[in-house]
């Protein structure tokens, strides 16, 4: 069985939007805005910080990674510590700040919920197969 590489290479979006336009009789500006509004929703989707993991059909799962998030709490920790005398200059940036610190917070206990339930998994698996052996 031979592959044919050329079926595996994946298309970039100035490759596939005429051919969309063409099949659907639609004009390419349309397809480009819906793609463009898809992807726009999932960089938001991630960058957003409700989520650990994003899953994208035939990509793949995308996930935010613990120390990330552990380096962004403490810095954003470390800045509201430094700023907390500060007058009402900077209340708006103040108030921004501890909301990011909240999501992000509520973000590594899902993340954390998350390890627990693999490594809850892990350890009956291992048990049922020395039950079973």
């Amino acid at each position: 069985m031979t592959l044919n590489f050329y079926l595996l290479r994946p298309k970039k979006a100035k490759e596939f939007i005429p051919e969309v336009s063409k099949e659907l009789n639609i004009s390419q500006d349309i397809v480009k805005d819906v793609l463009d509004y898809y992807w726009r929703t999932v960089r938001k989707s991630l960058s957003s910080l409700e989520h650990s993991r994003i899953h994208l059909t035939n990509l793949g799962d995308f996930t935010i990674k613990h120390w990330k998030v552990e380096d962004r709490i403490q810095g954003l920790e470390k800045w509201e510590e430094s700023n907390k005398l500060n007058g009402l200059q900077k209340i708006t940036e103040r108030f921004k700040t501890a909301e990011t610190l909240y999501n992000l917070k509520k973000l590594k206990g899902i993340m954390d919920g998350e390890q627990q339930r693999k490594e809850f998994i892990k350890l009956h698996k291992s048990k049922s197969n020395e039950s079973g052996s």
